[in-house]
């Protein structure tokens, strides 16, 4: 996620609700948005679906960008999209505003870079627990991803939300113990249990006598 003034959706506002209405709409190619927060009345638009995908495709979920409503300009970001359960399109977003001067929570995706000590020479494996964290920042201050150089780590080495290297303005408000990634020993496989070969039965053998007893 990152602040980006260039980046802006146009939005329609929406006078019909219900169910009824908001089908129609999809129907036209278009998406029902509520947009909340920022201490104003809650907005039901609509906007483009088309143009909205290209956005996400440019951008990524958790960009900050400007909606545009009827020449009013506003700084928003994803707060939730509902998806259509079957089909997994888009039917309905809600956008939360968000003030360029007062510091405001985010969640930032986590990217390792580097290929880990313990992968590279001791055949380990990497392991990445944790791929984004919550953090509160101003929007100017807010890093689009957060890269963890995890080539140090060995085998059994952690790299934890602690170990995190970031600006004074960002605060970050995940538990400071959480792993972000960690390198684990090669998996070993167990070989399979020896079966022994199944005893042989011996015939049996009658004495002479006894035979000629049960005849």
């Amino acid at each position: 996620m990152s602040l980006d003034t260039n980046i802006s959706l146009e939005a329609t506002p929406r006078s019909e609700r219900g169910k009824n209405a908001s089908r129609r709409q999809r129907a036209q190619g278009l998406v029902p948005v509520t947009v909340y927060g920022g201490g104003k009345e809650s907005v039901s638009t609509t906007i483009v679906k088309r143009e909205f995908a290209a956005l996400l495709r440019a951008h990524g979920r958790n960009v900050i960008f400007t909606l545009n409503v009827d020449g009013s300009a506003t700084p928003v970001k994803v707060a939730e999209m509902q998806l259509d359960p079957v089909k997994g399109t888009l039917i309905h977003m809600d956008l939360m505003r968000i003030s360029l001067t007062e510091k405001s929570k985010f969640e930032v995706t986590v990217r390792t870079v580097g290929e880990a000590d313990g992968v590279k020479n001791l055949s380990g494996f990497l392991e990445v627990v944790t791929h984004s964290i919550e953090v509160r920042c101003l929007p100017r201050d807010l890093p689009s991803v957060i890269e963890v150089d995890v080539t140090p780590l060995g085998i059994g080495d952690n790299f934890k939300i602690a170990d995190l290297k970031l600006d004074s303005g960002i605060e970050v408000l995940d538990d400071p113990e959480t792993v972000i990634a960690t390198v684990v020993p090669p998996r070993i496989e167990e070989p399979a249990p020896e079966v022994a070969p199944e005893a042989t039965a011996e015939p049996e053998v009658i004495k002479k006598g006894k035979a000629e007893e049960q005849v």
